[in-house]
């Protein structure tokens, strides 16, 4: 018997209206939201090669290529959903779950996912959306949370089940199904939520199941599709081929966001914000800083750059004479600077109130006094920020108005970070030294440059593992002290 030939009874929905109710025009949450023109931003179309940066920090592609908006429903997964996209040359912006359909029709989206999150669908505070996304033609993918959304917004219901599902599992899905093409039945994915669909509605179809849970559902004539499970991680086995089926057997899309378009997208970037002004970029070593220096040479003059390498005390054996080395090797000039007694000696800033006010040195045990790592981390990043501004000050007699600081960010660290740069919703998992609460509030003080945002979401393809994934920030340095 095919467990997928048969459809489940309609039922109410359960904190939102279903797709086609009276009420589907307007925004559904736990409370209307008024978005801003400014906070999702415009772009121009130009002539290729030159990608300008639009409001929302993402460079605009040129009007040919095929884009895919990724609606974030707070996954600490969400910038993997965008980094598998454009490895299948796909382009991708992130943004916020609320985004009216209206926007994502006038800005030429032609394939919408949703990404999954830790709220529950049918929770008083539910995330607002706009139910008309479900009633467009563009194809739509929801994953988890959005699997969720989308078949109480079809009219189905979610509910809590005995327990939680997390962990790599075996599930069965329906091969006739576009989404699951040149696929077997049994399919490892992973799994990991604590609500459940509980009844599909008639205008939904189950494609995919895990012993008596729904975790797969789809409405083929619009397109719209949708499943419990992480198809953005490795340890869904074949998660790559479901983007590929959703991307190019659904959507129709067409693989046509090239290195060339990602390379020059990130330059054009630096280069129409630095321009003449003076760049100061740490540079740890790292993939990350390394990246940002590298592309910082092509755009800008020597004269431009100042590359600073702090010594925190914990590198390796000669690791920084190495790191400065290797950057005088590509033709950087490179300020290295010894702060190992400071940072032994470093303790933590903490706020006086919890309520936002301004960070405080406090007494506090010293960072090698220091047993747990979260506090290790959170020292290290305060820290780093002070030298560094007494290296800017100090040192180089710099005008702080007329320089910029350059910081690379990996992907994994703004994920586990909760960064607004990687969600607007999601949980921090750890906090990295690069993005701590006192260099977050350094970057709300800038006061002359007011960007702050991605303009690379990759360098290179995967197989390249010199160069990674990083983004880019320019933002203009601050008094630490």
């Amino acid at each position: 018997m095919n467990i997928f030939s048969s459809k489940s009874r309609a039922s109410a929905t359960v904190g939102v209206q279903p797709v086609g109710s009276a009420a589907s025009s307007t925004m559904v949450g736990s409370s209307r939201t008024d978005l801003l023109e400014s906070s999702l931003g415009g772009y121009t179309s130009v002539p290729p090669p030159v990608l300008l940066a639009n409001g929302n920090g993402v460079a605009a592609p040129h009007a040919d290529l095929d884009k895919v908006a990724i609606l974030d429903a707070g996954s600490q997964f969400g910038k993997v959903i965008d980094r598998r996209v454009r490895e299948l040359n796909v382009y991708t912006e992130m943004l916020p779950l609320e985004t009216p359909l209206a926007v994502l029709l006038e800005r030429g989206f032609k394939a919408i996912i949703i990404s999954g999150g830790p709220a529950s669908v049918f929770a008083e505070d539910a995330l607002v959306y706009d139910p008309a996304l479900f009633q467009s033609p563009i194809p739509v993918l929801g994953l988890c949370y959005g699997f969720q959304l989308m078949n109480t917004a079809y009219g189905g219901m979610v509910g809590k089940t005995a327990r939680r599902n997390d962990g790599q599992t075996k599930i069965e899905v329906d091969q006739n199904s576009l989404l699951f093409k040149k696929m077997d039945t049994i399919q490892e994915v992973l799994l990991s939520h604590g609500d459940s669909v509980t009844i599909v509605p008639n205008n939904l179809t189950v494609i995919a199941k895990y012993n008596d849970l729904v975790v797969g559902i789809a409405n083929v004539e619009q397109k719209k599709y949708g499943v419990q499970f992480h198809p953005e991680v490795d340890l869904t086995v074949n998660g790559m081929q479901i983007f590929r089926n959703f991307l190019f057997e659904i959507a129709g899309l067409r693989a046509n966001f090239l290195m060339a378009n990602r390379e020059q997208e990130c330059l054009n970037y630096i280069r129409s914000h630095v321009k003449s002004k003076t760049v100061l970029l740490l540079a740890s070593g790292g993939v990350d800083s390394t990246v940002c220096a590298a592309l910082l040479r092509k755009v800008c003059s020597p004269d431009q750059l100042i590359i600073l390498h702090i010594d925190n005390g914990f590198m390796r054996k000669n690791e920084s004479l190495q790191v400065v080395e290797s950057l005088k090797k590509i033709g950087l000039k490179v300020i290295h600077r010894d702060f190992s007694d400071r940072f032994r000696y470093a303790r933590r800033r903490r706020p006086e109130e919890e309520d936002g006010a301004d960070y405080v040195s406090v007494v506090s045990p010293t960072l090698m006094e220091t047993v747990d790592p979260e506090e290790k981390r959170k020292i290290i990043g305060d820290t780093f920020m002070e030298v560094a501004n007494v290296v800017l000050k100090e040192d180089l007699k710099l005008e702080l108005n007329d320089v910029l600081l350059c910081q690379g960010t990996l992907r994994p660290d703004l994920i586990e970070s909760s960064s607004k740069m990687a969600s607007q919703h999601s949980e921090a998992i750890k906090t990295h030294h690069n993005d701590t609460n006192f260099v977050r509030q350094l970057r709300a003080r800038v006061r002359t440059v007011h960007f702050a945002s991605e303009c690379l979401s990759e360098c290179l393809p995967k197989p390249c593992v010199s160069v990674s994934s990083v983004s880019v920030c320019l933002r203009s340095p601050v008094d630490c002290v």
